[in-house]
């Protein structure tokens, strides 16, 4: 049996883990969910919420944006984050029962990535790319 926790806003992965309402906590068999259950956390401050994970017994995190310091405590407790996840919780957590799901992931409706993340990768922070139209000049 395994054990994910998903940070909510509303149905969706929330956009922090640090300021998450509130957690799904799934356990699953074989990919298969056994049992699904929605944890309060609004009071919880970023301690409270990786002791929380831990006395859980969670082995997958499934959540937005997450600061190194918190991703680096939650990894040292050997829990498995799959970090800068966007769209419905639901759909996240079929593309990992699927074995599809990587960090950075955009979800589309049935668990399917409609796209990535990208962050600077050497060129310029991606300022400036994209911006030109075929057939237009520079500056159109």
């Amino acid at each position: 049996m395994t054990k994910i926790a998903i940070a909510l806003f509303g149905s969706r992965v929330s956009p922090r883990f640090d300021c998450a309402p509130a957690f799904r906590v799934v356990e699953t068999d074989d990919g298969k969910i056994l049992n699904a259950e929605d944890i309060s956390a609004e009071k919880w401050n970023v301690w409270d919420r990786i002791k929380k994970l831990s006395e859980l017994g969670v082995e997958t995190l499934i959540c937005g944006g997450i600061d190194c310091f918190c991703a680096q405590q939650i990894s040292r407790g050997g829990i498995r984050i799959y970090s800068w996840i966007t769209g419905e919780a639901d759909d996240a957590l079929s593309c990992l029962l699927r074995g599809e799901l990587e960090s950075g992931f955009m979800m589309a409706p049935g668990g399917r990535c409609r796209g990535r993340w990208q962050f600077g990768q050497g060129h310029g922070g991606g300022r400036g790319r994209g911006r030109r139209r075929r057939g237009l000049p520079p500056g159109a």
